[in-house]
């Protein structure tokens, strides 16, 4: 097995829903949390030239191209602003799918595995490869992709992976479908769970017995557990035995810790 890359979870239904269906969703670009993410634009101005060689490029129409053309001279921050509107709608329909290659960042649990309450999917990354066909890593930067209106396929694909530096810390790597949706996964990608510092006991029973009841083979159950000398999180293997157990003792006991008195009736 080569490199292995991590998708964050809270436990919650797509949790869930990930492991049952062996289906990774792609979001649309609507849905991330940075208002940022995919952010088009094309400068200040587009010069004339470079929008009559767009134009002649994307009509046969004489008619056409000087309809466009004419309407480009008369008011260009208008229709400048209708292209962009235009061109987000194509980003929109684009799903994508995000992971990161490391599982050791505090920050990325904090964030989105309800602060260390969830788990983190580790996948390998060969077999995604092969069947995900375009993927790439992110571009950090300070400044957003700058869209060329003559080399639409190669922009829209840099504009989906530009990221402001403040996110660089995610080593995010993405996969691109040609719109939203759901895809499955080969079950023996899934290589790695690892379970957050504050991941409920029960919780992580219970992923433990759905994920070898499904037929997972490559598996591996990881607990994550606080570096005592940097800030850093140590990974080591779960005994599911002796964790069953404990889920069970504290079961009795709040079975059995009953805060009532017949006394109370008797003084009340």
């Amino acid at each position: 097995m080569g490199e292995v890359i991590y998708k964050f979870f809270r436990t919650n239904e797509y949790l869930f829903d990930t492991i049952i269906s062996n289906q990774l969703y792609f979001s649309s670009i609507k849905q991330f949390n940075d208002p940022y993410d995919c952010h088009l634009t094309v400068g200040e101005e587009i010069p004339i030239e470079s929008f009559e060689t767009h134009i002649n490029t994307l009509h046969d129409k004489e008619e056409d191209r000087l309809k466009h053309l004419k309407a480009f001279k008369k008011d260009p921050h208008t229709y400048t602003q209708r292209y962009i509107d235009c061109f987000n709608q194509i980003l929109n329909y684009y799903g994508i799918c995000c992971f990161s290659r490391t599982k050791h960042e505090l920050l990325l649990w904090s964030h989105y595995t309800d602060s260390h309450k969830g788990v983190a999917l580790g996948f390998d990354y060969e077999l995604l490869k092969k069947k995900y066909l375009q993927f790439d890593e992110v571009d950090y930067d300070d400044n957003p992709y700058v869209f060329d209106i003559n080399d639409i396929n190669h922009s829209i694909a840099r504009t989906i992976l530009r990221k402001s530096t403040n996110w660089k810390y995610e080593k995010e790597i993405r996969f691109i479908m040609e719109r939203s949706k759901s895809v499955a996964f080969d079950m023996s990608a899934l290589v790695e769970v690892n379970f957050g510092l504050r991941c409920p006991k029960r919780t992580c029973v219970s992923i433990h017995y759905l994920i070898n009841k499904l037929g997972y083979k490559n598996c591996k159950f990881l607990e994550s557990n606080l570096n005592t000398l940097k800030y850093s999180l140590n990974f080591s293997s779960v005994d599911f035995e002796a964790l069953k157990q404990e889920v069970l003792n504290e079961s009795k006991e709040k079975r059995f810790n009953v805060n009532f008195s017949f006394k109370d009736l008797i003084d009340g």
